[in-house]
């Protein structure tokens, strides 16, 4: 279809220039008075006063008045008496909207069973029917949406502080009860204007959708009510041409409409959109698996690692790690001597943060917060891409400077002597070893060995080695390490203590064998 036929054609009647006027004024006043509404939590009430009309509509079709009249009475009758509800009794104010909106649609239905003749007319009450909007209707709406919008602009200031703060703007002098009862009669004017249009049923909608949809938009309220505004007048007027087309309900049409825009805000909104949530995520989840890819090409060894190494350590699929290493590459952070990788000095500078910033959180998160260290791993883990390198300064400072985290692994700058460590599996029988770091990957572990008392500084004694583990002595007790808790501890030849048994044969027999006086004196013995 062209543009003639899809928009033109139908201007070319009557009763869609109206209907046009109509849906883009409901639209817009509807909409305006929507933020105000949701910021200040009222969206039921805008649905009670809505289908409180009803009785007051089928009065005025009994007294034979305007149903204006009957609508706006009755309106405003409810919002007083939800106000005289909550404020005399102690019902809260939403149970005080539905108990009046409640029994006040159940009158109207009432009432409507006895008007069988006018069926019809109060069909389009409650449904709408803009395509059959008269001039007289027309004019009422034109000027009932001017009332509404001079109001807003009027109190504007005033509207927006009690809105957000009711108890600043009543210490401030701003008459509240005025703004309270003045928005009420706003919105009851804006329901009877919305009747012919959309409805009392659906006009809920348009006071709800609108501002819901602009909320997810922008944090300004200034912003919010002109989005606000945009999406009323849009979902009125797509709707209008949309079921003059397809043939379908006009007033149904607008709200799936304004809908449609409100799960699009959702979805794409800038601030809170869905799918943008969803590609940050992304981004973050990107961001720190390649920086776990540096710390890793750090930890496991200067001279360069194989990627299917770092890949197993990160437990990634090697096309991925091998993805993530072209990506490395590009940004200069890393290069491929053969089939190993080795760090740039700016991949290696970003490493060490990463791996210092791990250390001092974990550092803190036992000395300070008390936890195991069983327990730090997996939180430092997370910690460590969010936090600045001025936070690891702050926390090195505070801790007091620590050289080693609990764990007994250094914290960059490394000390001189961390190359000296070795695995527990490769001591010898017989050696006596001093605990200097203990992997910190599995809990599983961390915990066997905090239950045998093996940590960082501890030392122990090497009795029997095999394929199935170690077994060492601590502390006068021995125990059997398995090989898996074995090789999770590296250990450095621990020196003798003086005085110990051990130093006292070595010094005996360096006498011995320099002929010392301690010698001659065996010899004559």
């Amino acid at each position: 279809m062209t543009v003639w036929e899809l928009v033109g054609a139908p201007l070319q009647y009557t009763f869609m220039q109206r209907a046009l006027l109509a849906a883009v004024l409901v639209g817009g006043v509807c909409a305006m008075l929507s933020c105000f509404l949701l910021v200040k939590r009222w969206a039921l009430l805008g649905d009670a006063i809505s289908h409180a009309v009803l009785p007051g509509v089928a009065f005025a079709y009994l007294l034979g008045l305007p149903f204006f009249v009957g609508a706006v009475t009755t309106g405003i009758l409810t919002a007083l008496g939800i106000s005289a509800v909550e404020r005399h009794t102690r019902i809260k104010e939403d149970s005080a909207m539905g108990i009046v909106f409640t029994g006040a649609f159940a009158l109207g239905f009432v009432l409507v069973s006895r008007i069988r003749s006018k069926a019809v007319d109060l069909f389009h009450i409650l449904f709408g029917n803009v395509l059959g909007v008269s001039d007289s209707d027309l004019l009422l709406t034109a000027l009932t949406g001017a009332v509404v919008v001079a109001a807003v602009l009027l109190l504007y200031k005033e509207l927006v502080l009690w809105t957000f703060d009711p108890v600043a703007a009543a210490a401030m002098g701003v008459p509240t009860g005025v703004l309270h009862y003045a928005l009420m009669f706003l919105l009851s004017l804006t329901i009877v204007a919305s009747l012919q249009t959309v409805g009392i049923v659906l006009v809920v909608a348009m006071l709800i959708t609108p501002g819901a949809t602009a909320f997810l938009l922008t944090d300004r309220m200034s912003w919010m009510l002109a989005w606000a505004v945009a999406v009323g007048v849009v979902s009125a007027v797509v709707g209008l041409f949309l079921s003059y087309h397809l043939n379908v309900a006009s007033g149904a049409t607008m709200v799936l409409v304004a809908s449609l825009l409100f799960c699009g805000a959702v979805l794409v909104g800038p601030r809170e959109g869905l799918v943008w949530e969803w590609v940050r995520r992304r981004r973050v989840a990107r961001a720190r698996v390649l920086e776990d890819f540096l710390k890793q090409a750090y930890l496991l060894g200067a001279g360069g690692v194989a990627v299917a190494e770092i890949a197993g350590r990160l437990g990634l699929p090697r096309r991925h790690a091998s993805r993530l290493l072209r990506r490395l590459q590009a940004q200069g952070l890393v290069r491929l001597d053969g089939d190993r990788v080795n760090l740039t000095d700016a991949g290696h500078a970003q490493a060490v943060e990463l791996v210092r910033s791990h250390r001092l959180w974990e550092r803190y998160l036992v000395d300070r917060v008390g936890l195991s260290w069983a327990e730090v791993h997996a939180e430092a883990e997370r910690l460590e891409h969010l936090s600045p390198a001025e936070l690891a300064d702050r926390l090195d400072e505070a801790l007091g400077h620590p050289r080693r985290d609990p764990h007994g692994s250094p914290i960059p700058p490394a000390s001189a002597d961390t190359g000296r460590a070795r695995r527990l599996v490769d001591c010898a029988p017989g050696e006596r070893v001093e605990v200097k770091e203990v992997e910190d990957e599995d809990p599983k572990v961390l915990r066997a060995l905090e239950a045998y008392g093996v940590r960082p500084g501890v030392r122990l004694e090497v009795l029997e080695q095999d394929a199935r583990g170690v077994r060492v002595r601590t502390d006068g007790q021995e125990v059997w390490l398995d090989r898996s808790l074995a090789r999770a501890v590296h250990a450095e030849r621990a020196e003798a203590p003086a005085g110990s048994s051990s130093d006292v044969l070595g010094r005996l027999s360096g006498e011995s064998s320099t002929g010392t006086p301690g010698s001659a004196r065996g010899g004559d013995l």
